[in-house]
């Protein structure tokens, strides 16, 4: 059973984090805000490696895993703040996780983002690709994206889990974080090694508004809720040790 102490000291670090990111998002929602380990640790565990990545519910969600999973898996997180799949030209997570794979694939890939992309999107040099307002447009460049994003790890063995998002406050925000939810089930119904996990049901708030985890920014989730979502999918595969 882990002590309280380790618990503790990462329940204040990341109540710290929610509280730092929820403080500087309307300055810069658009920054990445790196809380990054690097990819490859000096041991790796009888039980592999779990990566985290993706936006800033990435990196607390990353931190919460570790004392759930304690010394039987090693966690690394490689969130970054602010990002996602919109904007390749603020951080391009395609070609991130292309070099991950190739260099440090991990047993298991938690990949999670959507909360900074209810905008435009736009390629790598800072063109235009797709407007929010075309439909058909905007699906179809995300899905790529996605699939892409998905696609770094099919001739590995990694094992890729979809994290959605839930339904935040400002409603243009949290539709589109539904909405990219069910665009990555679809991208990942085609590929056996994608696995789909949603935080809307693992915290219980399905299409709704997650009202009772968001911090008073609307967008973040509080540390109890993340703590409930390392917990449920610490304890079943693929992430739970020996899986």
């Amino acid at each position: 059973m882990q002590s309280l102490q380790p618990r503790r000291r990462y329940r204040w670090r990341v109540a710290r984090a929610v509280a730092l990111v929820a403080a500087i998002v309307p300055v810069v929602a658009a920054t990445a805000c790196s809380d990054t380990d690097g990819d490859e640790p000096a041991t790796i565990t009888e039980g592999g490696k779990v990566t985290v990545a993706g936006d800033s519910i990435s990196v607390g969600l990353g931190a919460l895993l570790r004392p759930e999973l304690g010394d039987s898996r090693e966690v690394r997180v490689i969130g970054e703040g602010g990002t996602g799949l919109a904007r390749m030209d603020s951080f391009d997570w395609p070609s991130r996780l292309e070099t991950l794979a190739r260099d440090f694939p991990p047993d298991v890939l938690v990949f999670s983002v959507g909360s900074n992309d209810a905008q435009d999107l736009m390629d790598a040099d800072g063109r235009l690709v797709a407007y929010l307002s075309d439909d058909a447009a905007w699906d179809k460049e995300y899905s790529d994206r996605l699939a892409r994003s998905f696609d770094a790890f099919r001739d590995t063995d990694t094992i890729v889990v979809w994290l959605g998002h839930v339904r935040s406050a400002e409603d243009r925000v949290g539709r589109r974080n539904r909405h990219v939810h069910r665009l990555a089930e679809q991208v990942a119904a085609e590929r056996d090694w994608v696995e789909v996990r949603d935080l809307a049901q693992i915290l219980g708030s399905d299409e709704d508004v997650a009202v009772d985890c968001l911090v008073p920014d609307g967008l973040h989730l509080s540390v109890e809720c993340l703590e409930r979502a390392a917990t449920s999918l610490s304890s079943s595969p693929p992430i739970s040790s020996g899986t």
